[in-house]
């Protein structure tokens, strides 16, 4: 490929970038504005309201899931907080207010678990779980163009230190791909789920005449590891597992 024919793909890959669709804040930032002062004015039911209804529009939004998440804690509707801290803890991953609000809660549940499942990579891989998918995307996107700049750049320069940025940035956007790719599949195959019933039954099988093997209470985070027609596998800390009806998980 000749460096002309380089430079024209680089600059349509950066205009399609710049023109994928995205959610606007200014087309909403009222109605988040009124539901903060509904929030400030103890009428956590109707600022929760608005908060929903932002995000089942589209708005996909750290922020609004946490808004949203205090709004059910301060109502005592502990599996809604919790899982509302769930789904902002995957946008803002670094974020230590939405981090301690999520511990906070899970200790007021009656199981006090948190049944994420950590990745065998998190301990390798430890940023992958502190850039949300988005951040990651945008990680690849720039060290993709850099690789390529400088594979146009050594088109015409072939020199020692071409070469070694070639081969610097190659390594760092293979690890971008991995890291990329990992954290696609954590949001992706990884479900996480929270309790909704005061009770529930878990069975050994997924059918209600099999044995029950635990209980688990309201707010209870656990992972889905399978499903079977109208039943969840779900496990939890200590390699404890078994099956639950899809009614009793949110997610």
């Amino acid at each position: 490929m000749t460096t002309r024919y380089l430079q024209i793909a680089i600059f349509f890959f950066c205009v399609g970038i710049q023109l994928a669709p995205a959610p606007i804040w200014g087309q909403v930032t009222t109605r988040v504005s009124q539901a903060n002062q509904l929030y400030n004015q103890n009428q956590f039911q109707e600022a929760a309201e608005i908060y929903e209804q932002v995000i089942a529009e589209g708005m996909e939004n750290g922020h609004l899931y946490y808004n949203l998440g205090n709004a059910y804690f301060r109502m005592g509707k502990l599996a809604k907080a919790i899982l509302n801290y769930v789904k902002a803890q995957k946008l803002l991953p670094r974020d230590e207010d939405v981090e301690a609000n999520l511990e906070y809660a899970v200790r007021q549940t009656v199981d006090q678990l948190d049944g994420r499942k950590p990745h065998v990579l998190d301990s390798i891989l430890f940023w992958v779980r502190d850039l949300n998918l988005n951040e990651h995307r945008i990680a690849l996107f720039w060290i993709n163009l850099a690789f390529w700049m400088v594979m146009a750049i050594r088109l015409r320069h072939q020199t020692p230190a071409t070469q070694s940025a070639r081969n610097i940035l190659l390594a760092f956007l293979v690890l971008a791909l991995v890291s990329t790719g990992l954290r696609w599949h954590l949001e992706t195959h990884q479900s996480t789920g929270v309790i909704l019933p005061q009770q529930i039954d878990v069975h050994s099988g997924w059918n209600a005449t099999t044995r029950v093997l635990f209980q688990l209470h309201q707010g209870t985070l656990v992972s889905i590891s399978q499903e079977k027609e109208d039943w969840y596998e779900i496990e939890l800390p200590g390699e404890k597992k078994g099956w639950t009806l899809k009614s009793n998980i949110t997610g």
